[in-house]
């Protein structure tokens, strides 16, 4: 969805661990042409984060387990209560004004995620156990999954310099890890960050979504709820508030 993110060369160099945002030099024609490209992006994902939304929804209504006695109590109602909840925190996170990129991608993911443990429940009450939902991409939560890690031995054989160390950080899609194998980077998910350059002046800048203070973006560290399971309860007790992401055409 978000290949080819050209303006990512107004940024000049970063490096792939989300080094601290700097404010770039940029023109004013620079800073308007990354903005129209911010809010192109955003309403594409807005668009695609509502129908996976609505699709979800109909998913637990038609597949709602039948519990039998008991049953609700132990893990298969845990995980449909959670199933529950990742589907009504992202449904909040669409309701939000003011919304960024990171905040719909997270709705995607929690309502995908929903799917995965309303099915782990399904699997529970017929005595098997769930199967391990696919990790996701880090640099961009709505690429396929993270592709297969390496066995440790064959994995030590085969790194053998800074690109290998750092395609095996984090989880990658095959994608994203033959990027960052060649020395390119890789097609990450985006975020609308304010710069302070001077006690009265700021700069919109868009950067790698993880590369935003954890202070004041809780999907940096986690691939927009990916990897936390306590992101819908967050969401729903009102911890997650968009960054005013609503600059000017």
């Amino acid at each position: 969805m978000f290949r080819h993110w050209w303006f990512l060369r107004l940024l000049g160099d970063r490096e792939t661990a989300a080094p601290a945002p700097r404010a770039p030099r940029m023109t004013k024609e620079q800073q308007e042409l990354v903005l129209e490209e911010w809010h192109t992006l955003r309403e594409r994902l807005r668009g695609f984060a509502e129908e996976r939304v609505a699709l979800v929804g109909d998913v637990l209504r038609a597949a709602e387990p039948d519990f039998p006695p008991g049953a609700a109590d132990g893990p298969a109602g845990a995980d449909y209560l959670w199933a529950v909840e990742a589907y009504q925190a992202a449904g909040k996170l669409l309701d939000q004004d003011g919304a960024d990129l990171p905040d719909l991608a997270a709705a995607v993911v929690l309502a995908e995620r929903a799917v995965d443990r309303l099915a782990a429940a399904h699997e529970r009450l017929a005595g098997r156990r769930p199967t391990a939902p696919p990790v996701r991409c880090f640099y961009n939560p709505l690429h396929p999954p993270a592709a297969a890690a390496r066995p440790a031995r064959k994995q030590a054989r085969r790194r053998t310099g800074p690109r290998e160390a750092a395609a095996d950080r984090r989880p990658a899609c095959e994608s994203c890890r033959r990027a960052i194998l060649a020395g390119e980077r890789p097609d990450v998910l985006p975020a609308l960050l304010e710069v302070r350059r001077a006690w009265h002046r700021t700069r919109r800048l868009l950067v790698p979504y993880y590369a935003v203070p954890q202070s004041r973006s809780p999907w940096s560290a986690t691939a927009c709820g990916a990897y936390d399971d306590g992101a819908p309860a967050l969401v729903l007790r009102g911890g997650i508030r968009p960054r005013r992401a609503r600059p000017g055409r």
